[in-house]
């Protein structure tokens, strides 16, 4: 998690904390273990205590400044084996001078204060730093490539989210019009023959939409409110039909408290209606039922009537289309859909397996 923080930092010109805090550790660390090694090697401790001094803290400038250097970069789109051999040539000019560095430090102690090791000492100090360069700049962009990774998936998992949220607020944004768009045709047909039906209409449509206005830009409510809200929508609709509408509904109280996508059972109340006008009784019912299975929700309306052709619903159009889509993309693999004939009703179900997704 520290370099993690530490390329996003620097490419974005900040000042990274977990950044500088993974270079002062780890370079206090190197100091650390680097004067103890050089202690053993030279067996003077004042000379390890000035070489660790003297060669740590110039290392730590140098890495730090280098990752400064490629953060600043990182948005040129330099080609890698470019960026590669400059990595390479900077640890080697770095390595040197700071065996340089160590070899001139060295050289103030005389011979009889520390042991000599004759002809290599500059050779060593280049092979150690050149080992500790490395390595920090294979971890470095290591986790540099890493980031850039994470950041595109990220990002590619943000940008679709963000499609799926528009999707779900335009699929939202077509119900409440069409169905206001519908109630209000009723009222006008019946404000010439029957004003009193007409305001009575008006005034449940109006307690509809206070409803509806209150719950705007939540995509999900309550499996209750949602219950509250089709049968607002039925008593319009009754209203229109002079009563020869009812509703039934047959709730198991474990399933009030879910939550479901926004105006679920307005869609099937609405397709209810719509089918069941067809049939030839004088008055007819719509059933809602709801009751939990294991983990899953299952919601039936029914309506009287006959299914006259089975409804391709990953294809279909219309409110139960738009339903379906909703559900798809808060349930992915979690949802399914049927439209089917039990005895004399038409009996839609939805079955919601676990919680919708949050978009």
């Amino acid at each position: 998690m520290i370099f993690t923080s530490v390329s996003q930092g620097l490419s974005q010109g900040d000042s990274a904390p977990g950044f500088w805090r993974a270079q002062i550790v780890g370079w206090v660390f190197l100091a650390f273990v680097g004067f103890f090694i050089r202690l053993a090697v030279f067996g003077n401790a004042v000379a390890a205590f000035w070489l660790t001094i003297g060669l740590e803290p110039l290392a730590f400038a140098l890495t730090s400044g280098a990752a400064v250097l490629h953060g600043r970069r990182s948005d040129k789109n330099d080609a890698p084996i470019l960026v590669a051999a400059c990595a390479v040539l900077l640890c080697v000019a770095a390595s040197a001078l700071l065996a340089f560095i160590a070899y001139a430090i060295h050289g103030l102690f005389s011979p009889e204060t520390v042991r000599v090791i004759p002809g290599n000492q500059y050779r060593l100090g280049f092979i150690y730093y050149m080992g500790i360069l490395s390595i920090w700049t294979l971890i470095y962009f290591g986790v540099s490539a890493e980031l850039a990774a994470r950041t595109e998936r990220m990002s590619k998992m943000k940008a679709e989210t963000r499609s799926l949220r528009l999707e779900l607020e335009h699929l939202q944004l077509q119900i409440e019009p069409h169905f206001l768009f519908n109630a209000l045709n009723t009222i006008v047909a019946e404000i010439a023959d029957r004003p009193a039906i007409a305001e009575e209409m008006t005034r449940s449509l109006a307690g509809y939409l206070r409803y509806s206005l209150d719950r705007r830009g939540r995509g999900l409510s309550r499996l209750e409110e949602d219950i509250d809200a089709a049968q607002a929508y039925i008593r319009i609709q009754a209203l229109r039909f002079d009563k020869r509408l009812e509703c039934r509904c047959q709730i198991d109280p474990a399933t009030l408290d879910l939550s479901i996508p926004r105006m679920t059972l307005q869609g099937l109340a609405e397709n209810a209606i719509k089918h069941g006008m067809r049939s030839q009784h004088d008055r007819f019912q719509i059933r809602i039922r709801t009751r939990l299975q294991g983990d899953e929700l299952i919601i039936e309306v029914d309506n009287p009537g006959e299914l006259h052709a089975p409804f391709d619903l990953a294809k279909g159009g219309g409110g139960l289309g738009n339903l379906c889509r909703r559900l798809a993309l808060r349930y992915a693999g979690r949802y399914a859909f049927s439209l089917e004939q039990r005895g004399d009703r038409t009996v839609a179900e939805i079955r919601l397996k676990g919680s919708p997704e949050a978009l």
